[in-house]
């Protein structure tokens, strides 16, 4: 009897250990199975620095006002045309749309009536730290309505036809990159109550979901044509050893960045017939290093090379060609 107790206590002991070794192996199984744990937060931030770093510079641009050459709508279709427009610039990543009250002195910045005028314009906008304008002109704008009339509630169809006309001027090289045509037709159904509207106020009201869908036209092609436009800064102050730049974080500018330093451009005079050629681009003057950034969009740079700096000289970025 005593010989079949203890036959029975090692066979329970060999039961017990066997158990015990597959709830040990299939722990290291599951251990050996668990995913690698997540990136630290610290290490995430600084691959994202260094990717944002990479990022291209980006553009500060400026929508002038309309010029409306239509009949129909007046100057306020003109500025909703234009604030259409700017909306839809700010979502391409590459620009910083600038706002006229941002700009001092910004009643100098109008479109020109023809392309002999650009010079002033363009020193106007190089003066401001602008890299690009956006000229825009309501070329046609015409509606036709159909339906009934009963007192002072119109409950009609209207079918409104806009043709705009866009252009987008680089100022560094004073060329139009994009001058396209851009046009829709939008047909709803309006049941208003005009009041005192006059009859341009009414028009420009019937005519903005037309002007919205030519804007909405726009926006492939500026943002295919954003990168062939060159970014530029200027030094805005100098104290001392320290140069106070137009353009910081915001722009895409990054801490240790190289800025190449240009004197002002100037203009180049045809003596046989006197009329300005263009601008030659300014001297080369060395280059300037981003130490650190102030406001809401600007930065702090000491020599790198070079001298003469002064105030108002033109920066571009700076990348050392590869060994």
């Amino acid at each position: 009897m005593a010989r079949v107790l203890l036959f029975f206590c090692l066979m329970l002991s060999s039961c017990s250990f066997l158990d015990l070794e597959k709830a040990s192996s299939d722990s290291s199984r599951d251990i050996a199975s668990t995913p690698t744990p997540e990136i630290p937060v610290v290490e995430t931030r600084r691959r994202t620095s260094q990717d944002s770093s990479k990022q291209a510079l980006r553009k500060r641009i400026l929508v002038l006002p309309f010029r409306n050459d239509s009949s129909v709508g007046g100057q306020e279709l003109c500025q909703f045309a234009a604030e259409e427009v700017r909306n839809k610039l700010g979502g391409v990543d590459e620009f910083i749309v600038v706002r006229e009250q941002d700009v001092p002195g910004a009643s100098v910045l109008n479109a020109p009536a023809n392309e002999a005028e650009l010079v002033p314009l363009i020193e106007a906008a190089r003066a401001h730290g602008l890299v690009a304008l956006v000229i825009g002109t309501l070329k046609d704008v015409r509606i036709k309505e159909r339906g009934n009339q009963v007192g002072l509630f119109q409950t009609r169809y209207n079918t409104v036809q806009a043709s705009l006309e866009i252009k987008l001027l680089d100022v560094t090289t004073q060329k139009f990159t994009i001058v396209k045509d851009f046009s829709a037709e939008v047909t709803e159904e309006n049941t208003r109550f005009f009041g005192n509207r006059s009859l341009a106020s009414t028009d420009a009201v019937k005519a903005e979901g037309a002007v919205t869908q030519a804007v909405d036209q726009m926006i492939p092609a500026f943002s295919s044509e954003a990168h062939r436009i060159g970014w530029s800064g200027r030094i805005a102050k100098i104290d001392v050893h320290r140069f106070y730049i137009n353009a910081g974080e915001l722009s895409g500018v990054s801490r240790n960045q190289l800025l190449r330093v240009f004197g002002e451009a100037e203009p180049v005079v045809d003596k046989e017939s006197g009329l300005v050629i263009g601008m030659a681009p300014g001297r080369f003057k060395g280059l300037l290093k981003v130490v650190d950034f102030f406001g809401e969009d600007g930065a702090i740079a000491i020599v790198h090379s070079g001298a003469g700096f002064q105030e108002r000289d033109r920066v571009e970025a700076y990348a050392p060609p590869a060994p």
